[in-house]
């Protein structure tokens, strides 16, 4: 029987392929020998994958088809054994350093997110993880009774917090933590009482899934807005977002007491800055 996560890595790995064939209107249950064989060169010649993230997608998507549903994956095999080969060799095979995202980057991103429910969540999700500078497991157990709404901001009580952080409101619409987080708290409230994830899957239809983001699914989130606003992508995922906000706050001139604050001593509050245009 499989582990809790290792069904979750399954799951991620079959919404992955499944969101390439809705791209391409291939169908990803049951598939065919080709579909299989093209998305598999996909991770390796275009997404560059690790031999190990290879074999989990392949795994992940052969047992998630249709039971007696068999097609011949020898070509396939054959091109994931040399890709093991070439990976092994290469002296380039080590995972990119993360690139930061500023805050030029991050107004891109935000720019993307319209006011429909996918781009509602990405921005409360990008707004607050800047302000908050928490890690992409804590906001993926952030529920949403636990975010508030107050004068010139948002109050998030994590899981597990003792204290909440406040995140001051940018006073631009473009930018605005309490636009995106007040949108998102309204469509969440439309599906029943405010309770639950904060932030949920939502699939290729606008459909909001009552499952939370896991945090394999916000480093899509966040890779995605980096594309959609014609960002390289590569070396991007969650944790760009806080080497970004920590570096903004580096490049600054700060006291001790702004440094407690933002590493959410006591007390913690810090605003969300913004550099003037």
């Amino acid at each position: 029987m499989t582990t809790p996560s290792t069904q979750r890595a399954y799951a991620m790995q079959r919404s992955k392929f499944e969101e390439w064939c809705g791209g391409r209107g291939q169908t990803p249950r049951p598939c065919t020998a080709d579909t299989f064989h093209s998305y598999i060169d996909y991770l390796i010649r275009e997404r560059r994958m690790s031999p190990s993230t290879v074999d989990l997608a392949w795994y992940a998507i052969r047992t998630w088809q249709p039971h007696g549903h068999w097609f011949d994956t020898t070509l396939t095999r054959e091109m994931c054994t040399r890709w093991k080969m070439e990976w092994q060799s290469s002296p380039n095979r080590r995972t990119p350093d993360t690139v930061p995202i500023d805050e030029l980057n991050l107004r891109a991103m935000l720019a993307t997110c319209r006011d429909d429910p996918s781009g509602l969540r990405d921005g409360c999700l990008l707004t607050l993880a800047w302000g908050t500078a928490n890690q992409a497991e804590e906001l993926s157990r952030c529920t949403a009774d636990a975010v508030r709404l107050v004068d010139d901001g948002v109050r998030v009580q994590m899981p597990g917090a003792e204290t909440s952080v406040f995140v001051r409101d940018s006073g631009d619409m473009a930018t605005s933590v309490v636009r995106f987080t007040d949108g998102w708290l309204k469509t969440l409230g439309g599906l029943g009482p405010a309770e639950g994830a904060l932030f949920r899957q939502i699939d290729r239809w606008g459909n909001i899934s009552g499952k939370a983001l896991l945090p394999g699914g916000i480093d899509v989130v966040v890779r995605s807005r980096a594309k959609a606003a014609g960002m390289e992508t590569t070396g991007i995922s969650f944790r760009s977002l806080r080497m970004g906000r920590v570096a903004l706050r580096g490049a600054s001139d700060f006291t001790e007491e702004d440094v407690a604050t933002f590493g959410r001593w006591e007390p913690p509050e810090f605003d969300v800055l913004y550099l003037d245009r």
